[in-house]
């Protein structure tokens, strides 16, 4: 299923795989366009490990720099595909993200600040951290800067996200983050 992601991707434009370790996550990518991994869609670096599962194929749709309104940050609209099994590392949005569950369900953690989570139904209710809540297909979320979250799928089917992000220019759409274990 893996390569098959992958191929689909390469197809489609730049891929950048996240691999994710025990406690870690780290990144791995290939690019059939002029972004590299260094532009939109970057993440903390490192290399993927054999044995490693691939947590999140992350494929940029589209990118503006300096959109009207908006000088000095990136608009960058993304497709996350989240493995099954798969955990992220608690990380952070240099900017804010609108993210919307395509299909599958994530399991969805806020360490710390507050997102607002729309439902398919189009009720919005804020939702301060420490809180773990299941997004579902049609459910959205708001994140700001320097909220500490992340999202794992504890299900056997991939979880496909669309999100929107407006971060400062030169700023990678995520940044990991070391959290203290609760207790």
């Amino acid at each position: 299923m893996r390569r098959t992601l992958a191929v689909l991707f390469l197809s489609l434009g730049a891929l950048t795989t996240v691999a994710c370790g025990a406690d870690s996550l780290t990144s791995t990518s290939t690019s059939t366009s002029s972004s590299g991994a260094g532009g939109p869609g970057g993440s903390p670096a490192g290399t993927s490990a054999p044995g490693t599962t691939v947590a999140v194929a992350k494929e940029v749709l589209g990118t503006e720099a300096d959109p009207p309104g908006g000088e000095g940050s990136t608009l960058t609209l993304m497709r996350y595909t989240i493995a099954p099994g798969a955990k992220l590392a608690p990380h952070i949005h240099p900017g804010v993200q609108v993210a919307h569950i395509e299909s599958g369900t994530l399991t969805y953690t806020i360490v710390s600040g507050i997102a607002t989570i729309t439902r398919s139904g189009g009720v919005a209710e804020p939702v301060t951290g420490p809180a773990t809540i299941s997004l579902e297909p049609g459910d959205s979320v708001a994140e700001n800067v320097d909220m500490v979250h992340f999202g794992a799928n504890e299900t056997d089917e991939p979880v496909i996200i669309l999100a929107t992000l407006l971060t400062e220019d030169g700023q990678d759409l995520a940044v990991a983050v070391t959290t203290a274990p609760p207790g």
